[in-house]
């Protein structure tokens, strides 16, 4: 059985995922790392077999590198967004929204880089990591923005989605696009992929968990899904 654990950090959620062996999902902003390791310590968890990137932003690869040096454990993220993690320094953005365009100036653009160990291909298996998923390719928020997807339909997409308003403050259920994004069209493409591919509740970077009957109705007001 896989567990999927949320835990909130300053700006963003990191996820404990808990198989036959443990990974971690994002590890948040540039000083979130002290409290993911007691997080991660709450959970008898001492050594990680994977920390696994959805996107090479500052708020979801923040503390990686404390997060390595303390575990050890291999780093990963799409080829698309490595080159911002080996740098540190975060990609233009493109806000969606007027408060989008506010919290820019509240958001780190650098972080202490890190090199990564592993750059994921689309359908990736992670059953050798100990954790029955897999990586999928789920473009928009960054070129190299991917999801895990668990075996259970449970679904970790990083900032494919947002759930609410203000980091999910208020209706974190509520389904929407991201702050920033690089594709809108790719973003409702890559939310039906995952429909498609039987997701039934989305974790996301910021608010939620998402049920997949909201998504899919967010979807069909967008104009991005197809009722079969």
């Amino acid at each position: 059985m896989t567990t999927v654990i949320q835990i909130r950090l300053s700006l963003s959620n990191s996820f404990l995922v808990v198989g036959e062996r443990p990974i971690l999902v994002d590890t948040g902003s540039p000083k979130d790392g002290k409290k993911l390791l007691r997080k991660l310590a709450q959970h008898g968890v001492q050594n990680l077999a994977l920390i696994l990137h959805t996107h090479g932003h500052s708020d979801h690869c923040g503390s990686t590198r404390h997060l390595k040096e303390a575990t050890s454990a291999p780093t990963a993220i799409h080829p698309a967004d490595a080159a911002v993690m080996d740098t540190g320094k975060n990609q233009a953005t493109k806000p969606t929204c007027l408060s989008a365009k506010l919290l820019h100036w509240f958001v780190d653009d650098e972080f202490p880089s890190v090199r990564p160990d592993i750059l994921v291909p689309d359908d990736m298996s992670l059953q050798g990591f100990g954790v029955d998923a897999k990586v999928v390719y789920t473009p928009g928020h960054t070129p190299g923005s991917i999801s895990v997807l668990l075996s259970t339909g449970e679904a970790i997409v990083g900032d494919l989605l947002m759930g609410g308003w203000l980091g999910g403050m208020f209706r974190s259920g509520q389904p929407g696009y991201p702050y920033y994004a690089d594709d809108l069209g790719q973003i409702r493409a890559s939310v039906k992929r995952l429909l498609d591919l039987g997701a039934t509740k989305f974790f996301v970077g910021h608010g939620g968990p998402l049920e997949a009957g909201r998504v899919r109705d967010w979807l069909e007001r967008v104009g991005g899904g197809q009722r079969g």
